[in-house]
C-alpha cells in the first residue's frame, strides 16, 4: 500500500506561527510533526509516499529531500491552487498504479495502527475506510453514525450535545480503494470529508469505520499544538525520542551546553545546541529547541520553546509556547532529516 499525505494546508488557526512555517514543519519535541508521521509509515511498512504542498514548499521539499533518509521514496505535488483532500489524491492518479491508498493529514499527530485499519478495510469490503476516534465533546468535529457493521450511515458536522446522535470524530486518516478515483473530479477543489463520503453514504455506496482509541491530535490551534508537544514529551503519543538521556528523565541532542548549577525535574527534551546558563531551573514537561539559550536564573515550566529562542536572564516561560520568529525557520532548517537522526 502506498500513502497520500497531505501537506498543503493553511494552518490559518496556528497564525501567527504558520506566517513562518508550514503547519508540517511545526515542531513537536525538536522534529517537524510531518516527521513524525512518516516514521509511523514506515514503521508499517509503507515505503511510497505522495505529499501535496502548498505553503512554504521548497522549506518542506528542502528538509525531507526525496525520503530516502527517512527509509522512504516521496513523490512531492505542489498545489499552486488547493484542490482538497480528494482532489489532491486525484492529481497523483498515476503514480497510485492501482492499488489502495492511505490517505493521511501530514500535519496531525497520531498513533493510529494503519495496518490493522487496512486490514478491517480488506476483511469488508469496503470502497472507503474511515477512522474514527471517540471523542468528549462532538460539537467540535464532524462525526459519523455507525451500524452495527462498522457501516457508515451518516454523517453530523459539530452538532451540539443535546442533537449528536454519535461521538465518533472523523481522523482525518482513510484506506481508499483505486477505483475510487473515478469518482472524483480532475483539476478542481474536491474534499473527502465535505464532498465524496456524504455522496457515497447517500447513495448506499460500501463506506465503512474503523474505531480507534489510538492517540490523535489534529493539532488544529495554538492550544492543541502545545498540548501535542507536551503530550509527545511525557511519552503519552509514542515518538522516536530524539537525542540521548544525559539525566533522568532529560533527552539532550549533540551540542548540548549545560551548567552544573542548573535543576531538572523531567520530562525534558533538549534540541541540538541548546545552552542552559548557570541557576536556570527546568521542570517538565518541557521542549526546548535547537539553537535555544535559557539565560542564567531563568525557569521554564510545561513550556515549549521553539527553535532559535531565548529566554533572557531571569525570564520566565511557564504554561506557553514561546520562539523568536526572525530564527524560527533557519534553526528548522539547519538541522535536515539527514542530520536529525538520533
Amino acid at each position: 500500500m502506498k500513502a497520500m499525505v497531505m501537506a498543503a494546508g493553511l494552518g490559518t488557526r496556528l497564525r501567527p506561527l504558520t506566517e513562518f512555517l508550514p503547519k508540517p514543519m511545526v515542531p513537536i519535541a525538536n522534529r517537524p510533526v510531518l516527521q513524525h508521521l512518516l516514521n509511523l509509515l514506515v514503521q508499517h511498512d509503507i515505503r511510497q509516499v505522495g505529499i501535496n504542498l502548498h505553503a512554504f514548499p521548497k522549506m518542506i521539499t528542502t528538509y525531507f529531500g526525496d525520503g530516502s533518509e527517512l527509509g522512504l521514496s516521496i513523490k512531492w505535488s505542489e498545489e499552486p491552487e488547493l484542490l482538497g483532500t480528494a482532489g489532491g489524491t486525484k492529481k497523483l492518479e498515476e503514480f497510485w498504479e492501482g492499488e489502495a491508498i492511505l490517505v493521511t493529514s501530514g500535519d496531525g499527530l497520531h498513533n493510529i495502527d494503519v495496518t490493522a485499519l487496512l486490514g478491517h478495510h480488506q476483511r469488508t469490503g469496503a470502497l472507503a475506510t474511515l477512522a474514527l476516534k471517540p471523542v468528549d465533546d462532538p460539537s467540535a468535529y464532524g462525526v459519523a453514525i455507525l451500524g452495527r457493521d462498522t457501516r457508515v450511515l451518516g454523517f453530523q458536522e459539530k452538532p451540539r450535545p443535546d442533537e449528536a446522535r454519535s461521538d465518533l470524530a472523523n481522523c482525518g486518516v482513510y484506506v481508499i480503494e483505486p477505483e475510487l478515483l473515478e469518482r472524483i473530479p480532475a483539476g478542481t477543489f474536491c474534499d473527502f470529508g465535505e464532498d465524496i463520503w456524504p455522496s457515497l453514504v447517500n447513495a448506499g455506496e460500501p463506506v465503512y469505520a474503523y474505531t480507534t482509541m489510538a492517540y490523535w491530535n489534529d493539532v488544529g490551534s495554538l492550544n492543541e499544538l502545545r498540548n501535542s508537544i507536551l503530550d509527545a514529551v511525557r511519552g503519552n503519543v509514542h515518538i522516536q525520542m530524539p537525542g540521548e538521556e544525559i539525566f533522568p528523565g532529560v533527552w539532550a541532542e549533540e551540542g548540548c551546553s549545560v551548567h552544573d548549577s542548573a535543576t531538572f525535574e523531567g520530562p525534558i527534551v533538549l534540541g541540538r545546541n541548546v545552552c542552559i546558563e548557570r541557576g536556570t531551573r527546568i521542570r517538565g514537561p518541557v521542549a526546548i529547541g535547537a539553537d535555544c539559550r535559557v539565560g542564567q536564573g531563568a525557569a521554564i515550566r510545561s513550556a515549549a520553546l521553539l527553535p532559535g529562542s531565548m529566554v533572557p536572564d531571569d525570564g520566565i516561560a511557564i504554561a506557553g509556547i514561546y520562539g523568536d520568529a526572525s530564527n524560527l525557520a533557519d534553526s528548522v532548517l539547519r538541522y535536515p532529516v539527514a542530520g536529525a537522526k538520533a
